[in-house]
């Protein structure tokens, strides 16, 4: 296949205003052999839509001038060379803004939080909608850390604790508590806990 197409008028994750939109592009090339405008075109939702041609190095950019546009917008170019070769390429398109949340929030454990969301709608038909829905944090749980334990001087002993979570607070205390440690006699220690703060610097 020698039919290459390329750069769409708006890029993945790009977006563009209705009020700026007047057309659709993409470039449609083949070094080997002609395209055909005849074989050339766009699809709007499955159905074959008016197509221009400007003319660009071994090909055209082809543009579709859509009418008014509301929801979402399946768009298919279908190339064709004089080979009777022919390729398509698939672009969908959302109507709207896509919305993310990517704020870290410490909303504690077993709680159930609600998240309201409000969109107002300023390119096409102005309104104003929101939304609603609730999610359950999960609870605390206990659980054994590995350590890895060195002797020294076969006295004293050095453990390094590795946490299952790395991801810490700033500003939050956080307690290690140290229980059930006995030699091979069955001697037991005392039960040990020591805190530390996270310092946001």
């Amino acid at each position: 296949m020698t039919i290459l197409i390329d750069n769409f008028s708006i890029d993945v994750e790009e977006w563009v205003s209705i009020a700026d939109l007047v057309s659709f592009s993409v470039n449609v090339i083949d070094h080997d052999n002609n395209i055909t405008t005849s074989g050339t075109y766009f699809l709007h939702d499955d159905q074959i839509v008016l197509t221009s041609y400007s003319g660009i190095l071994d090909g055209y950019r082809c543009y579709y001038y859509p009418p008014t546009i509301s929801g979402e917008v399946n768009l298919t170019i279908h190339a064709e060379n004089d080979n009777s070769e022919t390729e398509e390429e698939d672009y969908y398109l959302l109507y709207g803004y896509n919305v993310k949340f990517n704020e870290v929030v410490d909303w504690g454990p077993k709680k159930e939080v609600v998240t309201t969301v409000d969109v107002k709608n300023l390119a096409f038909c102005p309104n104003k909608v929101g939304d609603a829905f609730y999610f359950e944090t999960a609870d605390l749980h206990s659980c054994d850390l590995n350590a890895t334990i060195k002797a020294v001087e076969s006295v004293d002993l050095n453990a390094t604790i590795y946490s299952q979570n790395t991801f810490f607070f700033y500003e939050r205390t956080y307690t290690v508590k140290i229980s059930g440690i006995q030699d091979f006699a069955g001697n037991k220690t005392s039960d040990f806990s020591f805190s530390f703060t996270i310092e946001n610097e």
